[in-house]
């Protein structure tokens, strides 16, 4: 599909977005191999509507599809679910060339989008139930905060059963057909999108599912990926049965014991507090050397752990950078309370495992204990040390 190319998802309604086919990561660590898009939409309304706008970087292509299907100094409104700059990174510019257009948005979105800009704009703030008059079609916008910003609403057309989500819903998936009945599959990166983003507020997404039940819906419009034309059902119950999991906790008692290792001797001891872990009962314990791991996996084991163990050797009174990787991929609201512990090898000072125990207490885990430090390599007794480090560390997710 060329750059500039206009899809219609309905006779009034355009799909507007640009495709970002070579992006690798998005928000820094989140692996994006399909690539992903940004979503916008152009209703052909009395009063004429834009939903969403696109990444910045973008704006060039946005406002050529834009001017195709509209002049816009006929633009009044320009709804944003969601303030994030990989939706509202073109508003300012937008804007200059919209005169008349009023952005209207939850409260939340507009204060945002006035520290994003810097500036005021004509602005209209609404609630969840609110109408706004289009003329000959309105829009209904519906509460649905903390998915995954306190600031979002969805926006549903009854005239046309069109259903605007933003992030919900959606995944980073990245093909010029758009439509899920007209792009390979990607319910992987739809679940990869949901535990990475969603997961951390399943709550809230059973509580915007339960508000979008009665509609009549002809299409889910997202803020990425796919227009759910044909399976918007499929993927508004696999959500809803993904929160429900992640509110039971099924993750069980998983245990991911990350670490690095300079000689060998933390990786010994990692392997003896994995022992010890496995004595106290049924629980899987995920073993990892993290120095050359890709951060994407990291975090993918972080997430379907009940409990996560570091280890790391203390080096010149410091820990290593892998060791802080991990750290900058721990989600204080995802992974609060689960059960954590450090340990570490050193020879002389032996701060590391202080450094990681405090750092872990900061990002909200539950530590057990003071972590376990081991003066060079372990031996005999040092390694039923170990093991029974483990031993209580598996009991106590266990009780847990």
């Amino acid at each position: 599909m060329p750059d500039n190319k206009v899809l219609k998802v309905s006779p009034d309604v355009s799909w507007i977005g640009v495709l970002d086919r070579d992006i690798m990561t998005f928000d820094v660590v989140m692996e994006t191999k399909h690539g992903t898009t940004y979503n916008s939409y152009f209703i052909n309304a009395d009063r004429k509507t834009v939903v969403e706008t696109v990444k910045e970087k973008f704006w060039n292509t946005y406002r050529a599809k834009l001017e195709s299907v509209v002049n816009p100094e006929e633009i009044e409104y320009i709804v944003v679910n969601h303030t994030e700059p990989d939706h509202s990174g073109c508003m300012a510019r937008l804007l200059e060339i919209a005169p008349k257009a009023t952005v209207v948005g939850s409260g939340n979105a507009i204060r945002y989008l006035t520290d994003l800009l810097g500036f005021e704009f004509p602005h209209q703030i609404v609630k969840d139930g609110q109408i706004l008059d289009l003329g000959n079609k309105t829009l209904h916008f519906i509460g649905a905060p903390n998915l995954h910003w306190p600031d979002t609403i969805m926006t549903y057309l009854p005239e046309d059963k069109l259903l605007f989500t933003c992030d919900i819903l959606g995944e980073h998936f990245c093909h010029e057909a758009m439509f899920d009945d007209e792009v390979p599959d990607f319910e992987d990166a739809f679940r990869y999108y949901f535990d990475v983003i969603m997961k951390p507020f399943s709550k809230f997404m059973l509580q915007a599912i339960e508000r979008t039940r009665h509609l009549e819906i002809a299409a889910v419009c997202p803020g990425h990926g796919a227009i759910l034309r044909k399976h918007w059902k499929k993927y508004m119950d696999l959500s809803e049965k993904y929160a429900r999991e992640a509110l039971e906790n099924p993750r069980g008692n998983r245990v991911f014991l990350a670490y690095v290792s300079a000689y060998c001797n933390t990786g010994i001891i990692a392997e003896k507090i994995a022992e010890g872990i496995r004595q106290a009962g049924e629980i899987e314990v995920d073993l990892c050397d993290i120095e050359k791991m890709d951060p994407a996996l990291v975090e993918q084991k972080i997430i379907q752990s009940s409990a996560i163990v570091v280890g790391c050797p203390t080096f010149n009174q410091n820990i290593l950078l892998p060791i802080y990787r991990l750290f900058a991929l721990i989600n204080p609201i995802r992974d609060r309370n689960k059960l954590a512990a450090a340990f570490g090898s050193y020879g002389w000072s032996g701060e590391g495992v202080k450094i990681m125990t405090s750092a872990l207490a900061n990002l909200k885990l539950k530590m057990f204990g003071e972590g376990l430090m081991v003066k060079f390599t372990p031996h005999n007794e040092m390694l039923e040390k170990c093991v029974a480090f483990g031993k209580d560390f598996g009991t106590k997710l266990v009780d847990k």
